[in-house]
C-alpha cells in the first residue's frame, strides 16, 4: 500500500512531515496514536494561583500591583483568567470609551468645532 504524507497533509492541512512519520510508526507499532510523551508541569500552581488571586482581592484590585507584588505571572491575561475562575466577577473591568458614552453628542460636536475653529496648535 503506498501512502502519500504530501497527499495527507495537503487534505488535513496539518501536521509536519516528521510529526506525520511519527504518527504512522506509532500506529503501526501499538495499533493506535498514543497521546504525547511528554506531559509539561504546569508553571504555577493551584497554590501559587490561588495566593495571586487573593493577593488583587485584598489590595485594591489592581493586575500590575499583583503582578509587582507576587513576581508573577508575566502575563495580565494569566492573571485575569485566574480571578475569572477563582472569584468569578470579582475582576475589576475597564470598559473602552465608557466615560465618552454619558457625554451628550452636542457636547462632543461642539468640543471639535471648538478644535478647528481654533488658531493656534491644540496643546496648552
Amino acid at each position: 500500500m503506498h501512502h502519500s504524507y504530501a497527499d495527507t497533509i495537503g487534505e488535513l492541512e496539518y501536521p509536519s512531515r516528521a510529526m506525520l512519520r511519527n504518527w504512522w510508526k506509532d500506529y503501526e507499532e501499538f495499533g493506535e496514536v498514543r497521546p504525547e510523551k511528554r506531559t509539561r508541569e504546569p508553571k504555577y500552581t493551584d497554590e501559587m494561583r490561588r495566593a495571586a488571586v487573593d493577593y488583587y482581592l485584598e489590595h485594591g484590585r489592581s493586575l500590575a500591583r499583583t503582578m509587582r507584588a507576587m513576581g508573577y505571572p508575566r502575563s495580565r491575561e494569566y492573571l485575569s483568567k485566574w480571578i475569572d475562575e477563582l472569584a468569578p466577577g470579582r475582576r475589576k473591568v475597564r470598559r473602552a470609551g465608557q466615560a465618552n458614552r454619558d457625554i451628550p453628542v452636542e457636547v462632543n460636536i461642539e468640543a471639535v468645532a471648538a478644535l478647528e475653529a481654533r488658531g493656534g496648535t491644540a496643546c496648552v
